[in-house]
């Protein structure tokens, strides 16, 4: 069942970037308060600490995370509102499918009293995802959505950082519903074309058209095309996914782009790789650190992981300090979606 058991909780350096953020973040009753971006609640943040207790072998403050979750965020189609204050009152109804998958996940891979009853509640999160959250290309098979609300955009809108075809693969391996091992081909066939192989990088957001992805720009206003901080959680998904295509196209994205100059540190550049906006980021500095090592790169890697937790610790924010936690965990294999069932 792919557990999170104590055998496979965290290496030193996510172990400490977990208990980082639980201590800074996350409350006692399981809310987790983005403290620098008004003292609100996101479902990402309620999946990120679920995720982040297991690296830090805290199986009670999983159940404390999800039971929250499920009261004040939980939906009548088993979806999670994204919104709400950091008293739990919701302010936006509306589901974000990263979340809810990795609530699933989180789940699914739980070890720990009551198992079983998390394990089936996230059988039923990533059922729900399918469900709502997911348009049928050519041939039946899913691509992931943002929301039920980017299904009725026409075209369709994407947030390819949403496509994670490893968690995708697990997924199908824990529920035994081949859906998702579609969906994460699809994903990897998307996101290759998407960036024409690995030339350029992956944009934040996308749209469907044609059965094709296209860059466009963040909806509703604001950031135009760019690689940001939803794209860079890209090559982490790719570089710690269970085929060689993802973790190639991985490797592509650092030679071809970020091997040049410090570009794994400014929080965005265009897609081939101009820097938009300098300030660095935590979670940038270990995507070059995930494309570096697909591409056995490994003193880069090794240095940019370093940074990447120097960064977090001096500079903390809610989004740095969860990719620190995350992105080590991945990196060192102590979340694992290709571990054995």
């Amino acid at each position: 069942m792919d557990p999170a058991g104590p055998a496979s909780a965290g290496g030193s350096a996510a172990r400490t970037a977990a208990t980082q953020f639980i201590d800074r973040y996350v409350t006692s009753d399981g809310r987790v308060i983005r403290h620098d971006q008004g003292g609100d609640i996101v479902s990402e943040g309620q999946a990120y600490g679920m995720l982040i207790a297991e690296i830090a072998d805290r199986p009670e403050l999983v159940r404390t995370i999800w039971s929250w979750t499920r009261a004040h965020l939980g939906r009548a189609d088993g979806l999670f509102a994204w919104h709400a204050t950091g008293t739990g009152q919701i302010e936006d109804p509306h589901s974000a499918a990263d979340a809810d998958v990795l609530i699933a996940y989180a789940l699914l891979r739980y070890w720990g009293p009551d198992e079983a009853e998390l394990h089936d509640a996230g059988g039923r999160v990533a059922e729900a995802v399918l469900a709502n959250e997911s348009v049928t290309l050519a041939g039946g098979v899913p691509l992931i959505v943002p929301g039920p609300w980017a299904k009725l955009t026409s075209p369709p809108t994407v947030d390819p950082s949403y496509l994670m075809p490893g968690v995708f693969d697990a997924l199908a391996r824990m529920t035994g519903d081949g859906r998702w091992a579609r969906a994460a081909t699809a994903a990897v066939t998307a996101i290759s074309d998407l960036t024409d192989g690995g030339k350029s990088l992956p944009p934040d957001w996308a749209q469907l058209s044609g059965g094709r992805l296209r860059p466009i720009a963040t909806p509703g206003g604001g950031a135009g095309v760019q690689y940001g901080l939803d794209a860079a959680r890209l090559p982490l998904w790719f570089a710690t996914a269970c085929g060689p295509s993802p973790r190639a196209l991985a490797a592509s994205w650092w030679r071809n782009v970020l091997s040049t100059g410090d570009r794994s540190a400014p929080q965005a550049l265009t897609l081939r790789g101009a820097t938009i906006d300098p300030n660095k980021s935590a979670l940038t500095l270990l995507a070059g650190a995930a494309a570096a090592t697909a591409a056995g790169e490994t003193s880069a890697a090794s240095s940019l992981s370093r940074r990447a937790a120097a960064l977090a610790r001096d500079t903390p924010t809610y989004y740095g300090n969860a990719w620190a936690a995350l992105g080590e965990a991945l990196l060192e294999r102590s979340i694992d979606p290709c571990a054995s069932a």
